[in-house]
């Protein structure tokens, strides 16, 4: 049996996008993603893209009719939410939105230590970005999200 490879140490997202060379620039200007490698079909689309980024490897392809997997465009919405730990969660919402990302919740204090924020990219995907704030214990976060559900009830 091969190895697995270093560089890939857990799920690694591939997301498929309806513009995959401008969702590259986006990801670049709003998350300092560093592309690896790209790879085109024959009519030019990207049928494979590794980006960097935050120390977490994530894969770019538009968008192929033949293929089931289909871009939040195609599908009238995304069924995912990807998550990034970053340094500075205000300054990459802030990075992200003056890129074109749509702001879906603006950075607070979350019951459960991180200081927290969603965003939509220009091509549908939904992306949580956090800093870690409060190391909770468990019984401490449990404590603060019943606080937080009994709020809202």
């Amino acid at each position: 049996m091969t190895d697995l490879p270093t560089e890939f140490p857990g799920p690694t997202p591939q997301i498929v996008v309806h513009d995959a060379d401008a969702a590259v620039r986006f990801y670049d200007t709003a998350f300092a993603a560093d592309e690896l490698v790209r790879n085109h079909a024959p009519d030019g689309r990207v049928m494979h893209c590794e980006l960097l980024m935050f120390g977490g490897r994530i894969l770019v392809v538009d968008d192929f009719d033949d293929d089931p997997i289909r871009s939040p465009q195609a599908l009238g919405g995304s069924t995912v939410r990807l998550h990034l730990y970053v340094p500075d969660v205000d300054a990459v919402h802030e990075r992200a939105t003056g890129a074109g990302a749509t702001s879906l919740m603006a950075p607070h204090d979350a019951f459960w230590g991180d200081r927290y924020a969603i965003v939509r990219d220009p091509y549908g995907h939904h992306w949580s970005i956090a800093t870690p704030k409060d190391d909770l214990s468990v019984s401490e976060l449990q404590e603060r999200g019943d606080a937080w559900a009994k709020e809202r009830t």
